[in-house]
């Protein structure tokens, strides 16, 4: 529901900044033009608008980008499943120092990145959490989520104005986003009834958190196909 809701206001955005464009035409907003695509990359699948505060000069762009996907890590000897979730609604201004198609690019995505994972015991069916053994009947159900900050600033450079030349215009950025350090919850539903579990839960939940410092930073590569409007 959430992810559907983001998309809508994205949608309802993108075609407000169509409708503007008459009026902008007519000098009552600052906008010049509007240009509509998708893209790909490691943001996942999405959808772009692009309107032009200064032409061949200054773009205002935003979109919205989504992916799911599964991934395995051991930490602390604990082996976990997450699945990675990968949403964002981007609101960057592209600058084009030479007025070509070279850009440099600075926003916020508004970030909705996150992980849920859950612990599996090993092949012996026992957990080893914070160096003691537990069984996974004494565990229960190790899981947890993480959240990263839910205003991302990005930072990057650009190739491609959808603005100036013909109607279809190919983009290509690179970039990154600083999600900030990465805040799990791990818990296990037997560690209610067994204080020294509970106290290896937090433990093993630190050394995720650790592990998952990596994430700060998430790299932006993406590519993508334009249309201009009018």
């Amino acid at each position: 529901m959430k992810k559907t809701s983001m998309a809508a206001a994205v949608i309802a955005a993108l075609s407000f900044a169509c409708c503007a464009t008459s009026d902008a035409q007519a000098g009552e907003l600052p906008f010049h033009g509007f240009a509509a695509g998708l893209g790909v990359g490691t943001e996942g699948v999405g959808i772009q608008g692009t309107t032009a505060l200064i032409p061949k000069t200054l773009n205002l762009n935003l979109g919205f980008n989504y992916i799911h996907l599964s991934h395995t890590f051991t930490s602390g000897n604990v082996n976990y499943n997450a699945g990675m979730t990968l949403q964002g609604e981007p609101i960057t201004v592209s600058w084009f120092p030479f007025q070509g198609n070279f850009n440099l690019t600075a926003g916020v995505f508004i970030n909705q990145n996150g992980f849920n994972v859950t612990g599996t015991p090993a092949a012996d069916g026992t957990y080893t959490i914070n160096g003691h053994t537990y069984t996974a009947q004494q565990v229960g159900s190790l899981s947890g989520k993480t959240h990263f900050n839910g205003a991302a600033p990005y930072v990057g450079i650009g190739w491609g104005d959808p603005m100036d030349g013909g109607r279809l215009t190919f983009t290509a950025n690179a970039g990154a986003i600083y999600e900030g350090a990465p805040n799990v919850s791990l818990n296990a539903t037997g560690a209610a009834a067994n204080p020294r579990l509970a106290s290896d839960v937090q433990a093993a939940q630190a050394s995720v958190n650790n592990h998952l410092n990596a994430y700060q930073w998430w790299p932006v590569v993406g590519v993508g196909m334009m249309y201009r409007f009018g």
